[in-house]
């Protein structure tokens, strides 16, 4: 299924063979075990929109633990799940190197991860929400990236609505697809679509501007207007 070359289509980026692109990059980090109260230096070593590596100077026993992180001057924050953890040596000393996902992430940051692991400003990532361009995809990409029963799955969800015509199989359906990326909604990364839909009536024409969210699997999808 071609859903995972959408994120890579909407960066400009070749399709990672993770989830999501890692970037290997350091960056600040601390993390805490009783909300805030006490603070731990630590030293990224890279992140993604579905985990981050670092390093700590002494061992986290809690299997879930919170994470805060500058991305280009963007604090984000994160709770976190360890999946693996080892001894290293860094500068001479031994430390203590963890893999984790994460467990919880506000939208924002989880959005500010995402724009700097793809190299796109993360401290503008507060208004990432608003900013999210949506860039409109030719018949040719809509036919290449979003699978053809993905495609009447919307449309038949539009129809429903009386948003869009009942395609007859003859006529193109009267649509235009705009494609936002990735965002993070119900703590799970959903691709967001809008889709323009009008019907033509004997007395003018209607137009809508419909936004849906779906998952990787494109079984997932929701109507969000």
């Amino acid at each position: 299924m071609p859903l995972p070359e959408l994120l890579a289509w909407f960066t400009g980026k070749e399709v990672n063979r993770r989830k999501f692109p890692r970037k290997k990059k350091g960056y600040r980090a601390t993390y805490t075990m009783d909300g805030g109260q006490t603070m731990h230096p630590a030293i990224g070593l890279d992140i993604s929109g579905g985990g981050m590596c670092f390093l700590t100077q002494t061992d986290v026993e809690a299997p879930e633990f919170e994470v805060r992180a500058t991305l280009d001057q963007r604090a984000v924050r994160m709770r976190v799940k360890t999946v693996w953890k080892d001894k290293v040596t860094h500068a001479g000393k031994p430390v203590t190197r963890f893999g984790v996902r994460y467990s919880g992430i506000p939208a924002d940051d989880w959005d500010a991860v995402m724009r700097y692991s793809t190299d796109k400003p993360a401290e503008d990532a507060n208004k990432a929400q608003d900013e999210l361009v949506a860039v409109k995809m030719t018949d040719d990409d809509a036919q290449r990236l979003i699978p053809m029963a993905l495609q009447r799955r919307l449309l038949d969800m539009l129809v429903a609505r009386n948003r869009l015509a009942k395609p007859d199989g003859k006529s193109t359906p009267l649509v235009q697809f705009f494609y936002s990326g990735l965002v993070r909604y119900q703590n799970k990364p959903m691709h967001r679509l809008t889709i323009q839909s009008k019907i033509v009536r004997d007395d003018g024409t209607d137009m809508y501007e419909t936004r849906f969210l779906f998952d990787e699997t494109g079984e997932n999808v929701l109507m969000m207007n």
